[in-house]
């Protein structure tokens, strides 16, 4: 995947207008488009962890009225997407040191559970093809990528190809996502090159078990791989995280780091 091909957040940048739907349809609202336009922006890497969202932008870019972006604020931050912070507005979440732990712990469960699953059925369909294709751009980056966001990007399309190939509805729905893409952007610019490299060394290994339909040793690997994550995020500094008084230090330190 090339730099190229990743959006990049621009108030210039005509946006499909999003419309409202009618009582009979019964479809998504208005709000509910708003969010997941929102949610896709961070997703994609053009909205990152402490970047303010102004509504004004919002209503203008997705052609929306004020009411309805706020609405849709209100429920991102319910999903811990959006933090709303009195007197200065709403921001893509950061996460603290904390919730950090947190979240990979529970990264470990899910997806060391998912990778077991997705081993089991990698010859049903299409599903060895696709991972092969998931693997392949990520492995094309490499440990050197001087876009981290793309690299962040490719390392969630993989996960969610293994997600879907599982097979487990209810695995998949309470994956968290969103969460798991905004702790890859925020610490991916504190990463040494060291990091990078251990990182990169572990896709093989999980690549190939789950080729292998070993279900037993793709758990494993991914277990080890998160292994490596803890420890390099035991080693990050305070400024990796979000606090109360630098809130916007992260997206500083990543404009840095481009």
């Amino acid at each position: 995947m090339s730099i190229a091909s990743i959006p990049r957040l621009s108030n210039k940048r005509a946006q499909p207008r999003i419309k409202s739907q009618g009582p009979a349809d019964h479809g998504p609202s208005s709000s509910d488009l708003a969010a997941r336009a929102i949610t896709d922006r961070v997703l994609s890497g053009r909205w990152v962890p402490g970047q303010r969202l102004i509504e004004g932008d919002l209503s203008r870019d997705l052609k929306v009225g004020r009411g309805t972006i706020r609405e849709a604020l209100k429920r991102l931050a319910a999903e811990r997407v959006i933090a709303l912070i009195p007197h200065r507005g709403a921001f893509v979440r950061a996460l603290t040191r904390e919730e950090a732990v947190d979240l990979q712990e529970v990264i470990v469960a899910l997806y060391g559970l998912a990778a077991s699953l997705a081993a089991a059925r990698i010859e049903e369909g299409d599903n060895r093809k696709r991972l092969t294709a998931a693997y392949q751009r990520l492995a094309a980056d490499g440990p050197q990528m001087s876009d981290r966001i793309v690299h962040a990007v490719d390392r969630s399309s993989l996960y969610d190809v293994i997600f879907s190939i599982c097979g487990n509805r209810e695995l998949m729905r309470v994956n968290p996502t969103v969460l798991i893409q905004i702790l890859r952007i925020q610490i991916h610019p504190f990463l040494t090159m060291r990091d990078f490299n251990d990182l990169f060394a572990d896709y093989r290994p999980l690549y190939e078990a789950l080729i292998r339909g070993d279900g037993k040793k793709a758990r494993q690997s991914f277990e080890r791989h998160m292994g490596i994550c803890r420890r390099q995020l035991e080693r990050l500094p305070a400024e990796a995280f979000a606090n109360d008084f630098h809130l916007h230090s992260i997206v500083e330190r990543r404009n840095r780091a481009l």
